[in-house]
């Protein structure tokens, strides 16, 4: 089972910065899937590590001024 949490409003300076945001990203233990539709970023987050992995999310988040929501 997943957990899936929706990202938006992240703020890149320049195409370095998102590609660091996506391997930051990509990095997360935890993550299954990353879609992203336009400007938001749906991720799929396995319930085994889930804790750690929105906790990595969230610090993420923060550098990014994004926000998230789980659904």
């Amino acid at each position: 089972m997943t957990t899936e949490i929706k990202i938006s409003g992240a703020v890149f300076k320049c195409q370095a910065d998102e590609d660091i945001f996506y391997q930051r990203l990509s990095q997360v233990k935890g993550i299954e899937k990353i879609i992203t539709n336009d400007s938001r970023q749906l991720v799929s987050v396995s319930n085994i590590n889930k804790k750690q992995a929105i906790s990595d999310i969230v610090a993420i988040c923060d550098m990014w001024h994004a926000t998230m929501d789980t659904k």
